[in-house]
């Protein structure tokens, strides 16, 4: 009886140790699951604040940054390729139609920036890898200004359009006007990373074209513009007004109908906080494009390969022997309109082939091959007739 006591007594010591062992490993699993959560959960908050903090980089990297721009420093670098204008000459849009290039698409758009509109549309250039130009008010700037910000990191354009947005108060006088290009062009400087300015392309407040508000104006300010050292930059195809409460198929159904022939088009869309239809339609329109094997640029983003100089009103010409003379339609078909006859023996034996499209033409998402072989000849165009634009350009809001 003894023995069968002491038996029994041990049995149940023995299960008690393997149940306090049980308990202790449980003990063991359940703080190294929690010492596991809280890792994980730490790392997690770790990595959600950091990216809050950190702005998202873009997955298009820019093509160029905008370029330093000082006009009264002697030593300020400039981009050999858009030379310093003369009054007279600084017609953008003669610019990219004398450059050579062909089949390229500047998608430029005006106003803005605004919280509403001016978001989307960087999200939709961001999707397709497209490159643009902004014309800001310094106004809108004002109240956006990491709007203007992020455009530019994204790789895009920014330039002037106006201070006030106010067309009355815009073109009131010259001193008014300039006043108004020069501190939207510094804001627009404030507001970019380093500081740096863009080149010095201006957009008129509704268009610059004559038969526009304040038209007898505009042609004044053109040569004031030139004097300080900027080209104006007007649009030959348009989406139309989208403040008329057109729908996004009725803005790309509008530019289709009204898509002018030409080598390379510089389209005018809407910014203003009112536009909503314009990013909505903007990804068809790329596409649109896109099938065309168009080149989408940033307007600084142009190579002068013209060979003909203007200096003090008259044409020189210089020789290049390298270039087979095989296509006389290429050459340019504007005359100078100085009186000067050239020297013939300088008139050059070949043009360059200015309308041939590359074997192969890149998309979108391929960047546009930056690199020469050879320095372009930096150019000063002559004066040509500015084009009307295409049918509905009036309707574009002074305002």
């Amino acid at each position: 009886m003894a023995l069968s006591q002491d038996f029994e007594a041990r049995r149940r010591e023995r299960l008690k140790q393997q149940h306090k062992k049980r308990e202790r490993e449980k003990r063991i699993q359940r703080i190294l699951l929690i010492v596991a959560v809280a890792v994980l959960a730490f790392i997690l908050i770790f990595n959600i604040v950091r990216c809050a903090k950190k702005p998202a980089e873009p997955t298009n990297l820019p093509i160029t940054t905008q370029l330093p721009y000082n006009a009264d420093d002697a030593d300020a670098k400039f981009d050999p390729s858009i030379p310093k204008p003369k009054a007279g000459r600084n017609s953008y849009l003669d610019i990219i139609k004398d450059s050579g290039q062909t089949g390229h698409v500047y998608l430029t758009f005006d106003n803005g920036p605004s919280e509403d509109v001016t978001p989307a549309i960087l999200d939709v250039l961001r999707k397709y890898n497209v490159k643009a130009t902004f014309f800001m008010n310094g106004s809108d700037i004002k109240d956006n200004p990491y709007l203007c910000t992020r455009a530019i990191e994204e790789g895009h354009l920014v330039l002037p359009l106006s201070k006030s947005g106010n067309a009355d108060i815009l073109y009131a006088d010259k001193t008014t006007f300039m006043d108004e290009v020069e501190e939207t062009y510094n804001l627009i400087a404030e507001n970019t990373p380093d500081g740096k300015k863009p080149v010095k392309i201006y957009r008129f407040l509704g268009g610059g074209y004559e038969n526009t508000s304040f038209g007898a104006e505009k042609q004044r300010y053109k040569d004031d513009l030139a004097e300080n050292g900027y080209y104006y930059c007007d649009w030959n195809a348009s989406v139309g007004d989208s403040n008329t409460g057109r729908t996004p198929e009725q803005l790309l159904n509008y530019f289709k109908t009204n898509e002018p022939d030409l080598n390379n088009l510089v389209i005018q869309l809407n910014n203003k906080e009112s536009n909503t239809a314009t990013p909505k339609m903007l990804g068809n329109l790329i596409e649109y494009l896109l099938d065309k094997d168009f080149i989408f640029s940033r307007l600084d983003e142009i190579e002068f390969i013209n060979e003909i100089e203007y200096e003090d009103d008259e044409a020189v010409f210089e020789e290049d022997a390298d270039v087979e003379d095989d296509d006389d339609s290429e050459r340019p078909t504007k005359k100078p309109t100085s009186t000067a006859k050239p020297d013939s023996t300088k008139k050059p034996t070949s043009t360059p082939k200015a309308t041939q499209k590359p074997a192969s033409t890149p998309k979108a998402t391929q960047k546009p091959s930056t690199t020469q072989t050879q320095k372009p000849v930096a150019v000063t165009l002559p004066p040509q007739t500015a084009t009307l634009p295409p049918s509905g350009g009036n309707e574009i809001d002074t305002e």
